[in-house]
């Protein structure tokens, strides 16, 4: 997830966020894209809350992710200098979890919530690290509505440089791969065997599997092979590369029983170590 800061970094929005003030909470709230543009930068003044800047939350889901699209993908960058403090307002809604995900260049940085009912006492504050090992945080959202976030920090000796989401988590990719061990298909034989990653304590938080592959031998031995979950109704086919692309919703999590099966299309028998391979997308959450 760092490295989208150096890749996706474009154009400010400028001063006109704060002419369409209203119209883009509204925006927030329903969903839909209320700035073409992913980044914001900091525009003093915004050092009280009648000074907030608009932003709009992390809209970016793990299915866009997996597909390369950052349109919904939205962060803030900014510098606190001296005794600065930066401002903004956010449209949040409680239909999903929101989280805090802040990057420090230096120093401890805070963040005060502020739900727009009480902008004396904070919902919460969250501390940041440069070296720290919390980076994002879940923020509890009680109802749909604008929200403040003040971002300051205790060091006023050195400029401070931050990025944030909030919003939807961030998201990284990985793979897992499952070896079955070895094992002897008969000619014309079938083999099949499962994995509880349930049980796995190595499979990231509420993964996604987005592909699976099937593999650990050649083609001459076993064309057919297929695999299974518990949200499938039966065995599905891979593809002439024994791969197969995943619907990334809840039916493709990783915590669950997954099944393989391969059946030989050789006229002898084949002794190979049969393996399972998910590719996952993974939200950055605590």
């Amino acid at each position: 997830m760092r490295t989208k800061f150096a890749k996706w970094i474009k154009k400010c929005v400028g001063a006109s966020l704060a002419l369409a003030g209203a119209l883009c909470i509204g925006l927030c709230l329903s969903g839909q894209t209320a700035y073409a543009a992913t980044a914001y930068k900091d525009v003093e003044p915004n050092n009280s809350y009648e000074e907030a800047q608009l932003i709009a939350r992390n809209a970016q889901t793990p299915a866009q992710y997996v597909s390369n699209q950052t349109s919904v993908y939205r962060y803030v960058t900014g510098t606190l200098s001296n005794d600065d403090e930066d401002w903004y307002m956010v449209g949040l809604y409680t239909s999903n979890p929101v989280y805090l995900d802040l990057n420090p260049g230096a120093g401890t940085i805070y963040v005060d919530v502020y739900d727009s009912s009480n902008l004396t006492v904070p919902l919460d504050t969250y501390e940041f690290q440069k070296y720290g090992d919390t980076n994002v945080y879940e923020v509890p959202i009680s109802e749909d509505g604008t929200y403040y976030l003040r971002v300051y920090h205790a060091t006023t000796s050195i400029s401070a440089t931050y990025y944030f989401t909030i919003g939807n988590p961030q998201y990284t990719l990985g793979t897992y791969v499952h070896d079955f061990g070895r094992t002897t298909l008969p000619a014309r034989g079938t083999w099949e065997d499962f994995i509880d990653l349930r049980i796995m304590p190595d499979v990231p938080k509420d993964s996604i599997a987005y592909e699976i592959t099937i593999g650990g031998c050649t083609s001459s031995v076993s064309s057919k092979r297929y695999f299974r979950n518990e949200n499938t109704l039966g065995w599905t086919a891979t593809k002439t590369t024994f791969s197969y692309n995943l619907a990334v919703t809840d039916k493709s999590k990783m915590q669950q029983r997954w099944e393989a099966k391969m059946e030989s299309t050789s006229t002898s028998s084949h002794s190979f170590t049969p393996t399972m391979t998910l590719r996952y997308v993974a939200p950055d959450i605590p």
